[in-house]
């Protein structure tokens, strides 16, 4: 049974075998604990499941990437929006503004940007854990914004509004804590996608791994990743620190 684990050791004695059990075992108890392990298979032996991780993450990671693309068209909506109302611009430099966007948002959405409606979207992060939801920010222009809308300036905004800039400025401030959180995502799905890389790497040779060897494994990159992140979870964690717990 294993008793501790220590990142960059190696033999029976630094994975606290006990030697009662290696030797002197009969024929038959060997091909006992072989039937088990076999009938005893865990998901970090299966490439198709771990293929199929690294797609959600990477689908996930693309989907928050177009809403932080449109987050951008949104914030220099905005600030041609304040510009216009400063300097008394007319209607027709303000429609054109805020319709440009509105078809580019519009756009996106319908190409299934889901986040930048305001959806969640589900990415599988490991074989066997539980989905992970992404949050969305809606980013559409409504006629009539409700309160706690990202976008607080009305798609038919009349340039004469004396509250018109107010709106804005109240639109780049949620706009920016929306962004912050999108941003946050990315980082996180990003470093996950070097743990799930440096686990493809492990699992191409061993095709068939028993459920004591992969939670070996598993127990080794927590305790690695404790050691360089101070407790920090895989998706937290610097992909280089969850790679070099591979090459040790």
């Amino acid at each position: 049974m294993v008793s501790n684990i220590t990142p960059n050791t190696s033999g029976a004695s630094a994975l606290g075998v006990d030697h009662r059990y290696m030797r002197g075992q009969s024929p038959t108890q060997t091909q006992a604990r072989t039937d088990n392990a076999r009938g005893d298979r865990v998901e970090i032996g299966d490439a198709a499941a771990w293929a199929a991780a690294r797609e959600s993450v990477r689908t996930g990671l693309n989907q928050v990437h177009q809403a932080l693309a449109i987050g951008a068209d949104a914030q220099s909506m905005l600030l041609q929006v304040m510009q216009i109302a400063r300097e008394g611009g007319d209607q027709s430099q303000l429609d054109s503004v805020l319709s440009a966007y509105a078809e580019r948002v519009d756009a996106a959405i319908n190409g299934g940007a889901k986040l930048a409606a305001g959806g969640a979207f589900s990415v599988q992060a490991e074989p066997g854990a539980d989905p992970v939801e992404v949050a969305g920010a809606d980013l559409r222009l409504k006629d009539a914004p409700a309160p706690g809308q990202v976008l607080q300036i009305s798609a038919s905004a009349n340039v004469a509004d004396a509250d018109l800039i107010k709106a804005a400025q109240a639109s780049l401030d949620a706009l920016q804590e929306a962004m912050q959180g999108l941003l946050d995502a990315a980082r996180s799905l990003e470093a996950h996608q070097g743990f799930l890389g440096a686990a493809a790497g492990v699992t191409s040779g061993i095709t068939d791994l028993d459920a004591d060897s992969a939670r070996l494994l598993a127990l080794q990159i927590r305790q690695g990743l404790d050691a360089v992140g101070g407790g920090a979870s895989i998706a937290n964690a610097e992909p280089q620190a969850v790679l070099s717990l591979f090459r040790a």
